[in-house]
């Protein structure tokens, strides 16, 4: 990748733990098949959080953090045909967006509708997942569905399940608003947690153990008690990131014949093709996230950004750095 020495450009580096800084760095030239991206919003996940915590975790990317970025198109380089100067963009699967300007492959990009405003609403990553993620599940008609957690990425994931030929759609989910959220996309029993027997719950709503339970929250013991939910052969998803490592219930997955599916990225046959999917149901209005971001930060301000997500003050679903 070659350089342009006579432009600076601010990019985001976390230089120790607990702190977030700007570096200087020299503006890139793209190559065969990249484009610089010229970032207008960039989303804040739980991995940047869990870099941010501890630089071991991905040395690299703590060095060069985001990966949910959205921008313009600022310059393209050989064998780009589709994309100019100007475009607007959302882009995947990288380190690096937490910058003025980032580059990316194009199998890292696809276009937004040019009329767009709210960049801050149109990154696709997430969404980008929770496509990859129903691909694998194969979801039949007539099945009991359970999500537990309906945080973010829970209320995405409602957004885009085939609720029309559901039997039942449950969710568990301890927090008030998050659980408003998940009956306004679509569930149709809602469970606390905090109050209630999430299994006992949800047999006494189906009528006996589910189909499919996805695990979206990634808190720990939300495995196993999506085991106990499932029905001998049922598919139990995994979504949720489990940062710390668990002890699986492998004897109920043998005895019960437990489909288990890891559904991260990584799974994905093409994380292009989801991207460009993802984008497609994000303009026809199956994904939404108008209701999800609910704290956004300049850019500017990305060191507040990263505390004040940490924290995780009441009424936090999702945070997003914005650059225009």
């Amino acid at each position: 990748m070659k350089s342009n020495s006579h432009e600076k450009v601010k990019t985001v580096t976390f230089d120790k733990q607990g702190s977030a800084s700007f570096i200087d760095t020299d503006k890139p030239s793209p190559g065969h098949n990249e484009v610089i991206v010229r970032m207008k919003a960039c989303g804040i996940c739980k991995y940047d959080i869990k870099t941010f915590k501890n630089l071991t975790e991905n040395p690299s990317y703590s060095e060069r953090p985001g990966h949910e970025g959205v921008g313009l198109v600022d310059a393209v380089g050989t064998g780009v045909k589709d994309l100019n100067p100007g475009d607007k963009v959302a882009t995947i699967y990288l380190g690096g967006a937490m910058a003025g300007m980032y580059l990316a492959d194009l199998q890292s990009v696809a276009r937004i509708p040019d009329a767009i405003t709210k960049y801050e609403l149109w990154f696709a990553e997430p969404i980008t997942c929770v496509v990859s993620a129903l691909r694998l599940l194969s979801i039949e008609p007539g099945e009991n569905v359970v999500v537990i957690g309906s945080g973010y990425m829970g209320v995405l994931l409602l957004q885009g399940l085939p609720k029309s030929y559901l039997h039942n759609l449950i969710v568990s989910e301890p927090v008030l608003k998050r659980r408003a959220l998940a009956k306004k996309y679509g569930a149709e029993t809602v469970i606390n947690p905090e109050t209630e027997d999430v299994v006992e719950a949800v047999l006494d709503a189906c009528g006996g153990p589910v189909d499919l339970v996805i695990e979206a929250s990634g808190d720990p013991g939300t495995i196993e008690q999506g085991t106990k939910m499932l029905r001998n052969g049922g598919k139990l998803c995994i979504f949720g990131h489990h940062a710390v490592d668990e002890i699986a219930p492998t004897n109920a997955w043998h005895m019960q014949g437990i489909n288990v599916l890891n559904t991260t990225p990584f799974m994905s046959v093409d994380f292009h093709r989801d991207l460009v999917d993802a984008v497609h149901l994000m303009e026809r209005g199956v994904f939404d996230q108008s209701d999800l971001i609910t704290h956004i930060y300049s850019f500017k301000d990305v060191a507040r950004a990263m505390e004040e997500t940490i924290e995780h003050p009441p009424g936090m679903i999702k945070s997003v750095l914005k650059n225009y």
